[in-house]
């Protein structure tokens, strides 16, 4: 049985566009680890198609290992 989790876009969660060289990151990473991911299509003046959206759990795991990485190259 599935746990009812909320779903985000990167873009609800970072509250900004993400760009594609993060959001391919963070869909390797979820095809990695076997995530459930739901897919939307949007459309508004800056962009017009799917998007994915992913657990909030993954969303802060992928984001505090992100950053710890960060602060390890520093």
């Amino acid at each position: 049985m599935e746990i009812n989790q909320n779903y985000y876009s990167l873009y609800e969660y970072l509250g900004k566009a993400a760009g594609s060289e993060l959001g391919l990151r963070v869909a390797q990473r979820a095809k990695a680890e076997n995530i459930r991911v739901t897919s939307h299509q949007v459309s508004n003046p800056k962009y017009k198609g799917p998007i994915l959206k992913y657990p909030k759990a993954f969303l802060d795991s992928f984001f505090a290992d992100e950053y710890i990485s960060q602060l390890n190259n520093i």
